[in-house]
């Protein structure tokens, strides 16, 4: 087996940090492919049930195909983060820059989303909610902790693209063949 010097200067190398974000990063986007996967299953059965001759069912079906669109939209998306991280985990130097793109994407992407719905949840009328405060209550923890997670994953998504645009850890990536 030859063994060039980059294998074993890469092995003597330490442990990142940023190796660790990206997989789990690869391990959360893989985690979405199959959320959006079923939830696309989910309409498309749907979508099968509803007839076309109702009148509300052309708005039905606009709304499924909308949400079809959507599932397919992030599974794309997924795909690509999937790839990306896959590629920075095995040091391809094409996977660099792409993974620090998709984490600066994501990042906005994740403050956008935290942002709007830290508006749509101060737009909720507590009395206007006829189930009553457990409710409430759910919802109110569920976003918290979804808030939570959204404001921790800003910043370590900025520190992933900062690190990849590291000079040591461009070092640690396998120059494309020429």
């Amino acid at each position: 087996m030859l063994i060039s010097r980059f294998d074993t200067d890469v092995r003597k190398s330490r442990f990142a940090w940023w190796r660790m974000l990206t997989w789990i990063l690869l391990l959360a986007a893989a985690f979405g492919s199959v959320q959006y996967i079923r939830h696309a299953q989910a309409v498309w059965d749907a979508l099968q049930k509803v007839s076309p001759a109702g009148g509300d069912s052309q708005q039905i079906i606009a709304g499924l195909h909308a949400l079809l669109g959507w599932d397919i939209g992030y599974l794309i998306g997924a795909f690509v983060v999937v790839v990306a991280c896959a590629g920075c985990i095995l040091r391809q130097a094409w996977a660099r820059s792409v993974l620090r793109m998709v984490a600066l994407l994501l990042c906005v992407w994740v403050a956008y989303g935290g942002v709007m719905l830290w508006h749509q949840w101060q737009s909720v009328d507590p009395a206007s909610v006829q189930e009553g405060q457990q409710l409430m209550a759910d919802f109110g923890r569920v976003l918290r902790i979804n808030l939570i997670l959204r404001a921790i994953s800003v910043p370590l998504l900025l520190w992933l693209a900062w690190q990849l645009g590291q000079p040591a850890v461009r070092l640690q990536f396998r120059p494309r063949p020429g």
